[in-house]
């Protein structure tokens, strides 16, 4: 196996190793982590690059089918309506449970409940047995509409529980969306254009790679800062971790009975439910820029606590499901969503 494949494939015990040390090490030498604090931008930037380069907009949307206006459709409606609305329900559940919250960390988690898909979606979907470029699609549209709903939403549903400095939020849009994706379809252009395609596929994997490696130097610094006050208050990642698994849960069931009402076969279904996850390194970026680092300890509980499991769990869960299903042929993974 090689170090990408490793780092890849192990990355939910990779995470989880990080946070438990990294948690354990900022309780005793916060200082240090502190000091570390300015290589955050870097390792974002790293986190974001791959998924820009190989981001193609104009494919996505230049062939319209019936199969994907529905889901298009669908996944609007999730993202600037249904998202937004239980997201704000989520908040009033958390702050009665946990009046004392620091605001830092509940706006981290705000912020990873409105983010869109994440770039990893689309593999899931094919390893569950949906279709690949249904996902690929809803990954691109949720990021453009991303531009909207982030900023807007986080004003409306934060600005009882802390300040929202739309200005600093535009700016961390700018440096951390705009600007990665313009780098990396500059990247890929120039690649293409001197290099040619062979070349450009070539890179994908060690670009993977430095993106894996931007996650994990930012987790053990944004939780090393933070590991005192995890100490000190365990019960907020206890309680967050079960409220945003919940709460995701609940996305991807109103998702898939929604497909299943509204007829769409298995496979198309099963992208749907794959278009309700959450983009981490998009949210942290956001909240790192916006709230500083507490900010993105909330946006782990929903990122490695809970959508990046479920992830996981859903790939067995459709598989077991795909093997029951009697009418027509078994979905195939993969295909063109078409």
């Amino acid at each position: 196996m090689g170090v990408v494949a490793f780092m890849r494939d192990k990355m939910v015990y990779i995470v989880f190793v990080l946070i438990a040390l990294s948690s354990y090490a900022g309780v005793y030498h916060r200082e240090l982590f502190i000091s570390l604090k300015w290589l955050l931008p870097v390792s974002l930037f790293m986190m974001l690059f791959q998924p820009m380069v190989y981001m193609d907009i104009r494919k996505a949307f230049t062939k319209s089918t019936e199969v994907k206006k529905k889901y298009l459709i669908l996944v609007t409606l999730f993202y600037i309506a249904l998202f937004p609305t239980l997201t704000w329900a989520f908040l009033k559940l958390w702050l009665a449970l946990l009046p004392n919250s620091d605001p830092r960390l509940v706006a981290g988690m705000v912020l990873i409940s409105l983010a869109p898909l994440p770039s990893s979606a689309p593999a899931f979907t094919n390893l569950a047995g949906g279709k690949f470029q249904l996902t690929l699609v809803g990954v691109i549209w949720t990021f453009l509409l991303s531009l909207f709903v982030m900023p807007v939403y986080a004003k409306l549903i934060l600005h009882t529980v802390i300040e929202v400095p739309m200005v600093v939020l535009l700016k961390s849009l700018v440096l951390y969306i705009i600007t990665p994706l313009v780098v990396g379809q500059l990247t890929k252009y120039a690649v293409l254009r001197w290099k040619g395609v062979d070349a450009f596929m070539r890179l994908k994997e060690p670009l993977v790679g430095v993106s894996l490696l931007g996650m994990y130097l930012m987790l053990p610094i944004v939780f090393g800062i933070n590991g005192k006050m995890i100490a000190e208050r365990p019960e907020f990642i206890l309680a967050g971790a079960v409220i945003m698994n919940v709460y995701f849960i609940l996305r991807a069931a109103i998702a898939y009975f929604s497909g299943k009402s509204l007829g769409f076969p298995f496979d198309q279904n099963v992208s749907l439910v794959y278009s309700t996850g959450s983009n981490m390194t998009l949210a942290t970026a956001i909240a790192i820029g916006t709230f500083g680092p507490l900010a993105a300890v909330g946006t782990a509980l929903g990122g490695p606590f809970s959508d990046m499991l479920l992830m996981i769990f859903f790939v067995r869960l459709f598989n077991i499901l795909r093997g029951r299903v009697t009418a027509g042929t078994p979905a195939v993974a993969g295909g063109d969503g078409e």
